[in-house]
């Protein structure tokens, strides 16, 4: 999270503690492929420009998980040994299937955005905003379905 401007900073101190173990759970560092872990990245300013409607989840979702590592081992999240961390997340994905769908989801986004993750893939870059290479085709093919009957109804 280097090079983070504190007003662009949308958690808590107490959020901002725990969300790199939340990252690096979700995503950890692999030396041995010279990956970096999530908690690494600048997940907070991947956010702020890509997806600020995702804020208040991530709020609520870190505020979760604070309470239950609280409840089941006595700190927050952040505080807590790699196996603590585990335990917390795994008990708290049996009681609630969907717990952390909004931190997920913008951590992978981030993740594989990222010049570092990347280069690391042996990627120039991500595949948008370069895109992927359209071959083009013969569109002539798409006449039948274009003469068909209408598929859907007027509301």
């Amino acid at each position: 999270m280097a090079n983070m401007i504190t007003s662009d900073n949308f958690l808590s101190e107490v959020q901002a503690r725990s969300l790199p173990a939340l990252l690096n759970c979700i995503i950890p560092r692999d030396d041995d492929r010279g990956m970096p872990g999530a908690g690494e990245l600048d997940f907070i300013g991947y956010v702020n420009e890509f997806a600020p409607e995702a804020i208040e989840r991530i709020r609520a979702e870190l505020d979760e998980l604070n309470a239950a590592a609280t409840d089941e081992a006595g700190a927050i999240f952040g505080d807590l040994s790699d196996a603590d961390q585990a335990t917390v997340i795994e008990k708290l994905r049996h009681r609630k299937v969907r717990f952390g769908q909004s931190i997920v989801v913008q951590t992978m986004a981030c993740y594989y955005q990222d010049d570092l993750v990347t280069a690391a893939l042996g990627e120039q870059s991500p595949p948008f905003p370069d895109g992927n290479t359209v071959h083009p085709g013969d569109l002539s093919l798409l006449d039948p379905v274009k003469a068909g009957e209408r598929r859907y109804r007027e509301v």
